[in-house]
């Protein structure tokens, strides 16, 4: 059996190292740390991590702008399991992700459940430093999981049958990380070994693509641009026809939605498929979303208001702690390049003095007078060249007293019969409307509702 685990490894080998313009494949153990050593934009199919998220050249699947992505793809060869190592980054949160080939997540390893092999966690307590041993195990996640164990899920068969996942599809994310993108600490190392851990292989510390330090062009210019007349001749009727927030459970679900909104009537539930909540899009379990569709063919603008959470101000405070949620976010999003064009973190929301935030999406030059941060309102960019808006509100890690969170949403219900004033209302509007309206973000609000 052995020799066989070491020819299925040698083959892996092969494998990962065809194509590479690096340094040799390393076998032998990883270090506990190890800083990328590879030439920067290196892609090669033995590297640790491929990819990284960028503004520009990597934005899609609906990600957050206070996220870094980095996208490890690794052949889950019989009989072997995949180590990863690293240092805590310094950072809100941090987590590992992996996915099925209908880019749905399977699992989840966060940062607070990673036992440490020495120093302390600082998501369960205020250490500041310290060192974790992870694994990546193919199948389904059992009963009982092993510790610091990441699974890989498996291909659903007809008749019921199940086959592991061929690859270890990873996503390793860092929200609102300090120092650099990483957290302040090298990227996590990615070792191939047998399940008894013999026969390492190591894969390289490649710096992914796109390169560091590329200014982001495109989506700047995107943000700050405003739309050309043609661009609200564009039709986009997947948007509704009356506005409203409703969260996302998966693809069958999400494509309901948008036919019921070209049809012009709501088609009953799981009229597509069965019922399927395992997400999609490359989601992340730790997280749950309320989405709308918005048309430039019925406005140029739009606004929302809604009762904030309580967010965490350490990494160890939610869910373990009294916080309501470890982060949220806002996000203005293009549905058909699934880029965000904009995004507020929840230290970058003002609030009213009642606790709720209330955000305007325009064009720049459609932007109202009175919409500032000094008035208790946001604003977000629409992105000039869309003809559509997808607005997408996250909540990240509840603790257990926080019933109103969007998790807490099941399959069928209307969101708001659960989150109550913390599910944002949303209406179109118009500048003059706004400015008309002053500088208290409830009035404007109304005057947006009821007018």
């Amino acid at each position: 059996m052995k020799r066989q685990l070491v020819a299925a490894l040698g083959l892996g080998a092969l494998l990962l190292s065809s194509g590479c313009d690096g340094d040799p494949l390393s076998t032998g153990p990883a270090p506990q740390t190890s800083a990328p050593t590879a030439e920067t934009g290196q892609l090669a199919l033995n590297c640790a991590w491929l990819l990284r998220s960028d503004p520009d050249l990597l934005n899609i699947a609906f990600p957050d702008e206070a996220a870094t992505y980095w996208v490890a793809a690794v052949p889950a060869l019989p009989g072997t399991r995949l180590r990863i190592e690293g240092d805590f980054p310094q950072a809100r949160y941090f987590s590992f992700n992996t996915y099925d080939v209908a880019l749905r997540p399977t699992d989840v390893l966060t940062d607070y459940q990673l036992d440490p092999v020495n120093g302390g966690n600082p998501y369960r307590s205020e250490t500041s430093e310290g060192h974790y041993q992870a694994y990546a195990q193919p199948g389904a996640v059992p009963v009982t999981r092993d510790d610091n164990t990441l699974y890989a899920g498996s291909l659903a068969l007809p008749g019921g049958a199940a086959l592991p996942n061929p690859a270890w599809a990873i996503l390793y994310r860092v929200y609102l990380a300090e120092g650099d993108p990483a957290g302040g600490v090298p990227l996590p190392t990615l070792t191939l070994e047998a399940a008894g851990g013999d026969t390492p292989i190591r894969l390289q510390g490649c710096n992914p693509l796109p390169p560091e330090g590329v200014p982001s062009l495109l989506n700047d210019l995107i943000r700050q641009a405003d739309v050309p007349d043609l661009v609200n001749l564009l039709p986009f009727p997947l948007a509704p026809d009356q506005p409203e927030l409703v969260r996302f459970y998966g693809l069958p679900e999400t494509l309901r939605l948008l036919l019921s909104n070209a049809a012009g009537f709501s088609l009953p539930l799981q009229a597509i498929t069965a019922a399927d909540t395992g997400g999609g899009f490359l989601s992340n379990i730790d997280n749950a979303y309320v989405t709308t569709m918005m048309s430039r063919q019925q406005g140029d603008l739009y606004i929302l208001r809604g009762r904030a959470p309580r967010q965490a101000r350490h990494p160890g405070e939610a869910p373990l702690g009294s916080a309501q949620l470890r982060y949220w976010s806002l996000c203005t999003n293009e549905f058909l390049s699934q880029r965000y064009v904009g995004c507020l973190h929840d230290d970058e929301v003002p609030l009213d003095r009642d606790g709720f935030f209330t955000l305007v999406v325009s064009d720049p030059k459609d932007r109202p007078d009175n919409v500032t941060d000094a008035n208790g309102m946001a604003w977000l960019p629409w992105g000039a060249v869309y003809p559509d808006s997808v607005l997408i509100y996250r909540h990240m890690l509840p603790s257990p007293h926080f019933a109103e969170a969007v998790h807490n949403v099941p399959y069928g219900t209307p969101a708001s019969d659960i989150m109550g004033d913390y599910l944002p209302a949303i209406r179109y509007c118009d500048r003059a409307t706004i400015e008309a309206a002053g500088a208290a973000p409830a009035a404007v609000f109304a005057a947006c509702r009821d007018g």
